[in-house]
């Protein structure tokens, strides 16, 4: 499950800036019910947009899993799904994420993974508006993803959907339906990242502290150096 990324190289997205002479900062440390920008469909503009709740429903609790990741095959099946992705899909721009490597049952190693291929991917998703029985109301954004190839699985069960930028016009086009934009996404490639083990203890970290992706050697889940890796 997607549940963690960086967003570093902001300057690459100053074009979807509402206001040129805004300054973003690097994000390190996106995770769940923060606001973190996302290019809406409807502005084709950046928008800060909480992802999957906000802190106050959340608790601190474990989100349900579909407020973060919603599985894309899901979406055909739901005309309620297709209307929101037609009216209401999101690019979620990403240059790293974060996963746990399984070494076994007990153990578990952080690793971060570092894109490569450009200096942004941009992630699919959809927006959707939450509304309480008081009138209070508010919009949060989920990735799309799909079960994950081979070479993923030791990492994470899904993978996120990726839209292939040479193609915004078709993104943004309200006229092109699910299957057309489908043709022109996929999901992200192990090949595209380097990789390697961080801190356990990367999730306490703040949204802009940058010492989040130094490279730590196998160091598991309690602070211990790792035997099985």
């Amino acid at each position: 499950m997607i549940d963690r990324y960086s967003l570093i190289n902001t300057n690459s997205i100053s074009e979807f800036l509402v206001d040129k002479s805004t300054v973003l900062k690097s994000l390190y440390n996106a995770h769940p019910t923060l606001e973190l920008p996302i290019i809406d469909i409807n502005k084709k503009k950046l928008v800060n947009t909480l992802w999957g709740s906000n802190p106050l429903l959340s608790n601190n609790k474990s989100l349900a899993k579909r407020l973060i990741n919603l599985d894309i095959s899901k979406i055909k099946k739901s005309n309620i799904l297709l209307s929101q992705f037609k009216f209401d899909r999101c690019l979620i721009p990403c240059d790293g994420f974060y996963f746990w490597k399984k070494i076994n049952k007990k153990e578990k190693i952080p690793f971060y993974f570092s894109f490569q291929k450009d200096k942004l991917m941009y992630c699919a998703g959809i927006k959707e508006k939450y509304e309480d029985l008081s009138g209070n109301s508010f919009y949060y954004y989920t990735f799309l993803t799909t079960q994950s190839d081979q070479k993923w699985r030791k990492y994470t069960n899904y993978s996120p959907m990726v839209f292939d930028p040479r193609y915004f016009d078709i993104w943004f086009d309200k006229r092109s339906n699910f299957n057309k934009i489908l043709s022109f996404m996929s999901p992200f490639r192990f090949s595209d990242f380097n990789n390697y083990s961080i801190s356990p203890y990367f999730e306490k970290k703040t949204l802009y502290d940058k010492t989040i992706i130094e490279a730590k050697e196998n160091l598991n889940q309690y602070g211990n150096y790792s035997l099985f890796d």
